[in-house]
C-alpha cells in the first residue's frame, strides 16, 4: 500500500488569486498546504478538496492526494465526493426556490399534502420537518424499500414523542416527508427535480446522485464520472466502504458533489442570484422553539457562530464534506475529503487562518472553584487524542457508550487539533439532580473548541458535547 507521504503532497491547484487577511496571498496559501498535509497524514485522509469563497466569487480551489487507491487517481476541483448530509443545504436551497414560485408555504400543514396521515399529524407544518422540530419519532424501514411514498406509509406506525416546535431532534427522517412533498407537488423523483431546479440552473455539473439500490447481495448504481471512493482507517490500514444512501432519504443525504459545485452554490447565495434576500434571511435564522429558546437550524442549515463571526452551513459523513458560509463576512470555506473517521472540524480550522481572532478571544472566564473537575475534562481530551482513554473518568453507566468511541475517533478528532494549552471555565451550573455542567473553552494553538462536560456527584464525566467556540 503506497504511503501517504506521496499522497499529500501531489496538490492540484485551480485557482488562487486573492489576499483573504492582512498577511501575503503566499504566506496564507503555505499555511493552509501546511495545514492540510499535516491533518492528512495524522487522520489517513487519501484525498481532500478545498475552496475558497468570497465576495460571491471562487478565490481559490486545491486539491490533495488521491480520489481512489486502488487506481492512483488524483482529486481535482472538479472530483465529485460523497457529501452526506450536506446535501441538506441543497434540499433547503430547493425549498425555499420553490416557496418562491409559490408552490408550497412553509406554514402548510403536512396534512395538506399526506391527507390521510394520522390524527396526530395535523399540527405539523413543512417548516417543521425542514428545522427538524416535528416531534415525530424515526421509523425503522427495510433495504429493499426504494419508493419514498412507500416509507411514508410505514410512518404511519411512528409515533409522536413531542409536540411540532416543542423541540429540536435531529433526524432525517424527517426529510424523507418532506422529500414525499416535493415529489408530489413537482410530480418528479427527488433526483430529477434537483437537477432540474437547481444543479442545471446553478451550473453545478458534477452534482448528482447514483440511485442506488440494494437486492440482496447485490448493490447497482448509475455512474458518477470521476468520484471519489471513500475510506475508514481500520488499525493500519485504510478500508475501501460503501454505503447505501437510499433514494427514499436524498432530501436528508447521499449527494454526489465536488468543490467547485459547492463553491458556485455559495457564491451565488452570496450574490443573490440563487435565492432572494427574504429567503436567504429565513435560511439563516435559527428556530425558535416553543420554550422562546433557540435550535441551531435554521431551514435545513446549521446556524453558528465561529470566532465572533455569525456561520450557516453543514457537515456530513461524519466527515466527508463540512462547509462554513460566513454571511456577514461574504466568506465561505468547503471541506470535502474520502476519509470517513473523520469528526467535521476541518472547515473550522480552515477558518483560523482566513479569520482574525476577536479581541478578549482566550481572556480568562469566572474563577475555577473546581480545578479537579477541569483536570479529569483534560485528562479525558488528551486521553482521547491519544486513542487511550482512561475509563475510571468516565461514570460506570456511559462507560460502554463513550470509551470505544473517543478512543475510535479520538486521534482523528482531538489528535489534530494538536496539544491543549489552556482549559478556559465558561461557565459552571449545577443541576437539581446534582449534576454538574461545565463549558469550557478549550485552547489548541489557534483553535478553540467549545466543549461541555457533565459531572456526577463524585466528579465522573457523564456528559461530552463539543459546540464550536
Amino acid at each position: 500500500m503506497r504511503t501517504m507521504n506521496s499522497l499529500v503532497f501531489r496538490l492540484c491547484t485551480l485557482m488562487c488569486v486573492l489576499a483573504f487577511s492582512s498577511i501575503s496571498l503566499d504566506a496564507q496559501a503555505d499555511r493552509i498546504d501546511d495545514l492540510m498535509g499535516r491533518v492528512m497524514r495524522q487522520a489517513h485522509i487519501p484525498g481532500v478538496s478545498v475552496a475558497i469563497v468570497r465576495d460571491g466569487k471562487l478565490v481559490r480551489a486545491t486539491s490533495y492526494g488521491v480520489a481512489n487507491l486502488e487506481y492512483d487517481v488524483q482529486v481535482t476541483p472538479a472530483t465529485p465526493f460523497q457529501i452526506a448530509s450536506s446535501s441538506k443545504m441543497y434540499t433547503a436551497a430547493l425549498l425555499m426556490r420553490m416557496v418562491e414560485q409559490h408552490k408550497l408555504n412553509l406554514e402548510d400543514a403536512v396534512t395538506k399534502y399526506i391527507p390521510d396521515a394520522p390524527a396526530t399529524w395535523s399540527g405539523i407544518t413543512v417548516r417543521d420537518l425542514a428545522t427538524h422540530t416535528s416531534g415525530l419519532a424515526s421509523v425503522q424501514v427495510d433495504p429493499n424499500v426504494v419508493a419514498t411514498e412507500d416509507v411514508v406509509r410505514l410512518a404511519f406506525k411512528t409515533k409522536v414523542i413531542a409536540k411540532p416546535g416543542e423541540q429540536a431532534r435531529y433526524d432525517s427522517f424527517d426529510y424523507t416527508m418532506l422529500q414525499y412533498i416535493l415529489e408530489k407537488i413537482s410530480g418528479k423523483p427527488f433526483a430529477q427535480l434537483m437537477k432540474d431546479e437547481l444543479f442545471t440552473p446553478a451550473g453545478m455539473g458534477c452534482s448528482a446522485f447514483d440511485n442506488a439500490e440494494e437486492h440482496g447481495p447485490q448493490r447497482f448504481a448509475e455512474n458518477i464520472p470521476g468520484r471519489a471512493e471513500y475510506y475508514r482507517w481500520v488499525g493500519t490500514l485504510n478500508q475501501r466502504r460503501w454505503f447505501l444512501y437510499t433514494k427514499y432519504a436524498y432530501a436528508a443525504g447521499g449527494a454526489y458533489s465536488c468543490v467547485q459545485d459547492m463553491a458556485t452554490f455559495l457564491a451565488q447565495i452570496d450574490s443573490g442570484k440563487l435565492l432572494s434576500a427574504s429567503s436567504l434571511a429565513v435560511l439563516e435564522t435559527p428556530t425558535r422553539l416553543l420554550d422562546g429558546s433557540s435550535a441551531i437550524y435554521g431551514i435545513g442549515w446549521v446556524v453558528g457562530s465561529y470566532r465572533g463571526h455569525r456561520w450557516v452551513g453543514h457537515s456530513g459523513g461524519p466527515a466527508f464534506s463540512d462547509v462554513m458560509y460566513f454571511p456577514d463576512d461574504h466568506l465561505g470555506i468547503v471541506v470535502f475529503t474520502n476519509q470517513q473517521k473523520l469528526h467535521p472540524e476541518l472547515a473550522s480550522l480552515l477558518a483560523d487562518q482566513l479569520i482574525a481572532a476577536p479581541p478578549g478571544y482566550t481572556a480568562d472566564g469566572p474563577p475555577d472553584k473546581a480545578p479537579q473537575l477541569t483536570a479529569t475534562a483534560r485528562k479525558l481530551l488528551e486521553g482521547s487524542a491519544n486513542g487511550a482513554v482512561d475509563e475510571s473518568l468516565i461514570a460506570p453507566a456511559q462507560r460502554e457508550d463513550y470509551v470505544g468511541d473517543l478512543d475510535d475517533v479520538g486521534p482523528a478528532w482531538f489528535g489534530l487539533l494538536g496539544p491543549i494549552s489552556r482549559m478556559i471555565l465558561a461557565s459552571d451550573t449545577m443541576s437539581l439532580e446534582g449534576n454538574r455542567t461545565r463549558r469550557y473553552r478549550v485552547v489548541y494553538g489557534e483553535h478553540v473548541q467549545g466543549i461541555t462536560f457533565t459531572f456526577d456527584a463524585v466528579g465522573r464525566i457523564v456528559g461530552l458535547d463539543p459546540e464550536g467556540d
